[in-house]
């Protein structure tokens, strides 16, 4: 134990006691160790967004500050990776400021108008080569995610918006080998309001499964496959499990620079005798170093509008009727002017038979430009 010369005279004098000074050190080492291995990182995204259609169509984020520049969130990410010891353990805080921050509906009512919002919250625990994840987190179906800078395109699919987006419980996963990847969990609900409870003591489950084809499958060698499942009622719901399907394949590079990913999305509502189905087709051609083409392809029905909405806020602009027959393309262009800035345009249009009775609204066409400044 190291100590200046002021330390030991206030020792001597009896002002401080030797053992407290090193309890001190030790917590101010303590916390220094906790420093460093913290990390800090997030971004800052805006955009301009321009909409021949209405809002009624229910573009997620597509029909939102038409005709205008808009901020659209602040986020904030506070973490410290889990290391590869047998033992090792980690953290992750994250926030969103910013008006997309009453979209993701993580408050205790779910999508309001709080401007702050927790995105997510969780530990990393290591057990026997088994990760666990505790706390808050973001579901386990789904191509996209709410972060702007971790998708492909400025606006969200239709996929996205019949999914559930957030859970608080526990999720395992276990490495099997290098090419296969199980994982179960158990949530509280559906609903991404954080503690949201389903009817009674029901509880929500989650399961994954991820494989990668092996060398010796020839030219689809490297083939990602994944399926993921939730099963169980939001919060407030009629105690009926909703059921999200999620599957995806995601090929090689069967020609130089392209990559190609087909997913589905299949929700079966409780207590419905129709489904929601949507199918895509996410390509992607790296023209040089800073400029990717992006293309993303849609098909499919909406059911059950209504409970969806509860799910993901701004989706509710669909109205009380079902979405039928959508199809949907997105072109976008992501080329690196800036270090550490994605910029990115998107032009993409949709259109949809809306059984509500309002067809005036049925198709729209978007021009977006974003710019996202990652640190």
């Amino acid at each position: 134990m190291k100590m200046n010369k002021w330390t030991m005279g206030l020792a001597a004098a009896g002002v401080v006691t030797l053992s407290s000074v090193a309890q001190a050190q030790d917590a101010a080492a303590g916390a220094e160790a906790v420093a460093a291995s913290t990390t800090l990182s997030g971004y800052v995204s805006t955009g301009y967004k321009f909409n021949n259609g209405g809002v009624n169509a229910g573009y997620f984020r597509a029909g939102e500050d038409r005709n205008a520049f808009s901020l659209d969130v602040v986020d904030l990410k506070l973490s410290s990776a889990q290391g590869d010891g047998a033992m090792d353990t980690g953290y992750t805080v994250e926030l969103w400021m910013g008006p997309a921050a009453t979209d993701i509906g993580t408050g205790d009512s779910g999508a309001g108008t709080s401007t702050v919002e927790l995105m997510q919250a969780n530990i990393d625990l290591r057990i026997s080569g088994i990760d666990l994840k505790i706390g808050q987190f973001g579901t386990v179906v789904g191509n996209e995610v709410y972060n702007y800078n971790e998708n492909a395109f400025y606006t969200h699919s239709w996929g996205f918006a019949i999914e559930p987006t957030h859970h608080t419980g526990i999720l395992a996963s276990y490495t099997v080998s290098d090419d296969l990847q199980i994982g179960v969990g158990l949530a509280n609900s559906t609903s991404a309001s954080i503690n949201a409870k389903g009817v009674g003591s029901s509880k929500t489950w989650l399961a994954t499964v991820s494989y990668t084809l092996p060398s010796g499958t020839g030219a689809l060698a490297g083939t990602e496959l994944y399926y993921g499942l939730v099963s169980g009622d939001a919060s407030g719901a009629s105690g009926d499990n909703d059921e999200y399907h999620y599957a995806s394949v995601a090929l090689p590079e069967l020609v130089a620079n392209l990559t190609t990913k087909v997913v589905w999305d299949h929700v079966e509502h409780a207590g419905l005798a129709k489904d929601s189905n949507v199918v895509g087709l996410y390509l992607g051609y790296s023209l040089n170093d800073t400029t990717t083409l992006n293309v993303r392809y849609e098909a499919g029905n909406l059911n059950n509008v209504a409970a969806v909405s509860n799910n993901t806020g701004t989706v509710s602009t669909l109205g009380t009727g079902n979405a039928d027959n959508l199809q949907s393309w997105t072109i976008g262009l992501n080329h690196k002017i800036w270090e550490n800035v994605i910029s990115r345009i998107e032009y993409r249009h949709d259109e949809v038979d809306n059984t509500s009775g309002d067809t005036s609204d049925n198709q729209q066409d978007v021009i977006a430009l974003n710019l996202i400044y990652t640190f």
